[in-house]
């Protein structure tokens, strides 16, 4: 009987929860060692004055790029598009849409590590973007970990094709300003027992059943859930989450306890870099971020050389009707109306240059 009643409820929640509509052109450019990604476009609307710079938009850690759509007319590159800009939403290596890799065998599995964002799956989206637009420079907008890799490339080897740069929730590096990230330090040494982090299957089935299957600090860490309604945490849950390589958390988490951010072979500091980069910059934090918090935004700020760089914390403090966590900074009603604008704006003042 309660088998049949558990069934019942999952079944109820999948019809409740309407799959995402928005849907662009697809292409799966190839890396330089063979992983396939996703570039979703969505070229300027009908009508508009195209701009000049074409915008890639990328995903943050143990996600796809499906929340960035989860708002459907009013998401990020639904706006974007709908304002003339050329955007390209990308899925990093090992995203289902482009075949996801073997837990244990095959010719690609969950082994890559944030390197491999930075030095290869960047240059291929970029090369890939350049090439079918025609441009000489894109603009890079990250959410938290597209963000990171950003800063790791432009700031540790340079790349002449990124004009400027938004990034939102993303961390210069990993310090232990939060204790929930103390938490998952504390945790990552039961990776070794597993092929990879299976965040996907234990979303998927959360977001099915509006059954809660993870520790708070954990969903804390990930939104801050009264910014997002009922069927916006469902969607997050279902459709954006992706399981996670052991290598790329064991580097990402490592941040915490060295106090900065480091190649996965300890021989290149990428937080200690980001002087190098001399773009304009736009630097989003939720101040309720667990994440990526405010801190360890702000050191970012302060190690950006140019003249046009800009801060934003999304709280009350500063004007918003509410603190702002991780990806209801970019999913929710309050995101759409109160964080999205100000992104667009930037971009738009800067459209050129």
């Amino acid at each position: 009987m309660r088998s049949m009643v558990f069934l019942a409820l999952v079944l109820v929640a999948a019809c409740s929860t309407a799959p995402i509509r928005l849907r662009g052109a697809i292409s799966h450019p190839v890396t330089s060692d063979g992983w396939k990604l996703t570039l979703e476009r969505f070229a300027p609307a009908p009508g508009v004055v195209p701009r000049k710079v074409p915008v890639i938009v990328c995903h943050g850690v143990l996600a796809n790029r499906n929340y960035l759509k989860l708002n459907e007319d009013a998401s990020l590159p639904a706006v974007l598009s709908q304002r003339g800009f050329d955007v390209w939403l990308l899925d990093l290596r090992g995203r289902e849409d482009a075949g996801s890799p073997g837990w244990f065998f095959g010719a690609q599995t969950y082994t890559y590590t944030v390197d491999d964002y930075v030095l290869r799956d960047m240059d291929t989206a970029i090369s890939h973007v350049l090439a079918a637009t025609g441009a000489s420079r894109v603009v890079w907008v990250g959410h938290s970990l597209g963000g990171i890799i950003a800063y790791a490339r432009l700031g540790s080897y340079g790349d002449a094709r990124v004009a400027r740069l938004v990034t939102i929730g993303s961390p210069g590096r990993l310090a232990p300003a939060s204790r929930n990230m103390l938490l998952a330090q504390g945790a990552a040494g039961g990776l070794a027992l597993l092929p990879m982090l299976p965040v996907a299957p234990f979303a998927e089935l959360a977001g099915f059943t509006g059954i809660p299957l993870t520790l708070p600090q954990i969903e804390d860490t990930i939104y801050y859930r009264p910014n997002l309604s009922d069927d916006e945490h469902s969607k997050l849950l279902r459709f954006s989450s992706n399981n996670g390589s052991k290598a790329e958390l064991r580097q990402l988490l490592g941040g915490i306890r060295q106090n900065a951010f480091f190649s996965a072979d300890g021989k290149v500091a990428y937080s200690a870099n980001l002087g190098n980069i001399g773009i304009p910059v736009l630097l989003v934090a939720g101040r309720r971020d667990h994440l990526a918090d405010p801190l360890t935004v702000r050191y970012v700020y302060d190690q950006l050389p140019g003249p046009d760089k800009t801060l934003l914390i999304a709280g009350r403090g500063t004007g918003f009707s509410e603190d702002f966590g991780h990806s209801d900074l970019v999913v929710g009603d309050k995101a759409t109306k109160e964080v999205l604008p100000r992104i667009t704006a930037w971009l738009e003042a800067r459209d050129g240059r």
